[in-house]
């Protein structure tokens, strides 16, 4: 397919679809983002990349980025509230790790590289559908057409307008705030750790690099809720809720008292990924899950590396999309079904299995066979998603002409 000729708009200017529409106009398409926002800008904390979604960065050279802003983490830990006995010991394989980082300093690092091939923006549209055609567009808010494409990708997450459905909201959220990091302890540098009382109350915390050069360090506090409670939580206010994270975890109180926390709602659904004719959903939008295996962000991004070398390789759009789904939908579908089953045990009312995670699946995770076959679930890398989309090694020396440049 000729891609200098093709015309593409993208809903949503998060990190799957910024990180699509600066590999697709590094290749010549003309690409449009549009977003709600009345600028680009990040939504959400602090989350891992793991060796999947930095392979794919790598691929967009923007690796050493990521690196410089980013804190390497090579274990997570977790420990019951009060006993302290571990019981969740994941590490990464020798010579992997991952990448904790602030979201809004991969934001930058990828909406630099959008601006500079020549993505295009029309931000303050608030997109309410699709519309189908021989060549689609976006509804724009008012039942405003914006301009016709060749291809609409929906990059507009899990709540995404486009085929939603209140019912597919998990029970439980969390509370998510960016706080300095705590260079005197006790907290690793290296590490996400976390605290669990049963299912219904977890809090993690998670180192995540600097914003941009010079900023300083900061860390991700989360604390899980359920979202009926949310109201009970605001009226109780910030005290009540220092003394509660006090009792469960009384090193992070401190985070408590200056946190300024967001609510975050989970959504788990596997939408159709063709919306339209000429139209795909990538990244929350397609498949979403709670972040129990911290893929989303990655997955995102290797929807979009995916869908690029599809539309490379292939004649029409349509064999783009078919290729592009052979190579995604296995790996998807293992995730999502992993996420479903695994979530229960770490955020939800049941007694059951959490006493189960502490008893069984935690002692597990110690014996080598159950620990490999953990920390590749964790990286991500099951059934080779990298190498299935046609990627290659983790590195840019292996696929050149991919490299997109951030000067």
């Amino acid at each position: 397919m000729k891609l200098d000729a093709l015309e593409v708009a993208i809903a949503g200017a998060g990190i799957g679809g910024l990180s699509l529409g600066a590999m697709l106009a590094r290749r010549g398409v003309k690409v449009v983002i549009y977003d709600q926002m009345t600028a680009p800008q990040p939504v959400g904390s602090g989350f891992v990349l793991q060796p999947t979604g930095s392979a794919v960065l790598a691929v967009m050279g923007l690796a050493d980025g990521v690196r410089m802003r980013g804190a390497n983490i090579t274990r997570m830990h977790g420990k019951l509230a009060g006993t302290n006995k571990t019981v969740l010991e994941i590490g990464y394989r020798q010579g992997e790790y991952g990448i904790a980082i602030q979201r809004v300093a991969l934001f930058d690092l990828l909406l630099q590289t959008a601006v500079s091939v020549g993505v295009a923006f029309e931000t303050s549209s608030r997109i309410t559908g699709l519309a189908e055609g021989e060549k689609p567009a976006i509804v724009l808010d008012g039942g405003r057409m914006a301009p016709t494409a060749d291809l609409i990708v929906d990059a507009m997450g899990a709540s995404s307008p486009v085929g939603y459905d209140p019912a597919k909201e998990l029970g439980y959220g969390a509370l998510w705030a960016t706080v300095p990091w705590p260079k005197d302890g006790p907290f690793h540098a290296s590490e996400l750790e976390q605290r669990y009382e049963r299912a219904s109350h977890m809090a993690g915390v998670l180192p995540v690099g600097t914003a941009h050069d010079g900023a300083a360090e900061m860390a991700t506090f989360f604390w899980s809720l359920r979202n009926g409670d949310i109201e009970a939580w605001r009226r109780a206010g910030r005290a009540a809720w220092i003394d509660e994270v006090a009792a469960m975890w009384p090193e992070a109180a401190r985070f408590a008292e200056i946190a300024e926390p967001v609510h975050a709602r989970y959504r788990h659904h596997t939408r159709k990924p063709i919306a339209g004719r000429r139209m795909i959903r990538i990244g929350d939008a397609w498949h979403a899950t709670s972040p129990q295996l911290g893929q989303g962000a990655n997955m995102a991004l290797l929807d979009a590396l995916s869908l690029t070398l599809a539309l490379e390789k292939a004649e029409t759009v349509e064999e783009a999309f078919a290729l592009h789904l052979k190579q995604r939908q296995l790996h998807i579908w293992l995730y999502q079904m992993l996420s479903r089953v695994l979530t229960p045990f770490y955020q939800s009312d049941s007694r059951a299995l959490p006493f189960m995670r502490d008893v069984v699946i935690g002692p597990a995770t110690r014996l080598p066979l159950v620990r490999y076959l953990v920390s590749r679930l964790v990286t991500g890398d099951f059934l080779n998603p990298v190498g299935r989309i046609g990627a290659g090694n983790y590195s840019t020396t292996e696929i050149p002409s991919l490299a997109i440049s951030n000067t």
